[in-house]
């Protein structure tokens, strides 16, 4: 949606294909597909599927199933053809059909690798089932690479998740081939909004206090996430008495094992789904985000669009992850990282940022340049836009 908006901020006309599933809060936005006129230049198409209740399991192979299949339905009903065409990946099912569709009538596109899909769902399989696991998943292997090979350009938030697609796809680096970071438009929220969100946080048991280090997770309770070392932490932090708070706000498929994790800890709070006017308030008086994925190749080589939001917050980034966002947080000196290969844990981090509030006010302030500098909004988006327009320029003087 933010790059439909840059399109046509930019002048340009789009059709913006989407399942009607909304997969961040596993509802649907329509229980079928729907042709949504916005504006003269902006149309939202949904398509029909079932909607699952897990990031990972057969619940969800089956949505994906089933939405391209109606998604090939409503293709061929179309006459018309883009100038050029922006694809998410995955779904490895939606980006086969319409790869192959825009291939067929010459329409040059660009694929958005944003998960090492299928490779990422052999993560969860013990070691022994993974082979087993590869051939059963061979189908889509075959189609993820066929979209790639299909597509004009790859692009990716890093580079090392880029130079994963084209490997994985067996081509070379091209000229339409390029890193694009997922980022948020910049807010404008009022200030009475501001006031109101904090007046909110309040009743939930958040309250400004110069004297708490205060913590915190935004987003999808997932099992992608180890939360192990937040457990000790907090447990560590609570017999202290210490003013430590950690708050963990969202939803998701790993929320009942989640919430039992953390269970009977007075320093822990859920207050479940939060809008950008409390997100912003409670980073005001918050000194830290917590994002605390587990050390797989889709996370080391990726640059997740959660390190970017907590840039943009100015909050310095605790984090276990090695790859690009240790490179991040060492290079820029935005944050700290835990774990056993780091040499420390995330209480000993929590007690670095505790004793220096210098610490934490420089690495906050590095933080909001490295976003402005890099990952900015009108950046990132007025690139991909130039990037897309050039395409399709190419396109029509051939």
């Amino acid at each position: 949606m933010n790059l439909a908006n840059s399109l046509v901020d930019a002048g340009h006309q789009v059709v913006l294909w989407s399942s009607a599933f909304f997969h961040q809060e596993k509802r649907h936005r329509s229980k079928k597909a729907e042709r949504i006129k916005i504006s003269e230049q902006l149309e939202i198409r949904l398509i029909s599927s079932p909607g699952y209740q897990r990031n990972i399991g057969l619940g969800r192979l089956w949505d994906h199933a089933v939405l391209a299949f109606n998604l090939t339905r409503q293709l061929q009903q179309e006459d018309t053809t883009p100038d050029v065409a922006f694809i998410g990946y995955p779904p490895i099912e939606v980006a086969a059909v319409l790869t192959r569709w825009l291939y067929l009538r010459d329409v040059p596109t660009i694929l958005d690798v944003k998960d090492q899909w299928p490779s990422f769902f052999l993560e969860a399989l013990p070691k022994q089932l993974r082979g087993i696991g590869r051939i059963a998943l061979w189908p889509y292997y075959y189609l993820g690479r066929r979209a790639m090979r299909e597509a004009s350009g790859l692009s990716a938030m890093a580079e090392k998740f880029l130079e994963w697609s084209l490997d994985f796809a067996g081509r070379s680096m091209g000229r339409y081939d390029k890193i694009f970071p997922l980022t948020s438009p910049s807010s404008a929220m009022s200030k009475e909004s501001l006031e109101n969100a904090l007046a909110w946080w309040s009743t939930q048991g958040i309250k400004l206090d110069a004297h708490t280090m205060r913590l915190v997770f935004i987003g999808s309770h997932m099992s992608v996430f180890d939360f192990q070392p937040v457990r000790e932490a907090a447990e560590y932090f609570a017999q202290r008495n210490a003013k430590v708070e950690f708050v963990i706000c969202g939803d998701g498929g790993f929320s009942v094992e989640l919430r039992a994790m953390l269970a009977g800890l007075p320093n822990v709070f859920f207050p479940g789904w939060v809008d950008r006017a409390q997100i912003e308030a409670l980073a005001e008086i918050s000194q830290a985000a917590l994002i605390p994925y587990r050390n797989i190749d889709n996370f080391i080589t990726n640059l997740p669009n959660k390190v970017i939001d907590s840039l943009s917050l100015g909050l310095p980034i605790l984090s276990p992850l090695r790859g690009e966002v240790a490179i991040l947080i060492e290079t820029h000196k935005v944050g700290l990282r835990y774990g056993s290969d780091s040499g420390t844990s995330l209480v000993r981090c929590i007690e670095a940022l505790i004793s220096s509030q210098d610490l934490r006010q420089t690495m906050s302030n590095n933080a909001r340049s490295l976003y402005c500098e890099k990952f900015s909004y009108e950046m990132v988006y007025g690139s991909l836009v130039q990037h897309l327009e050039m395409i399709a320029l190419r396109r029509h003087s051939q």
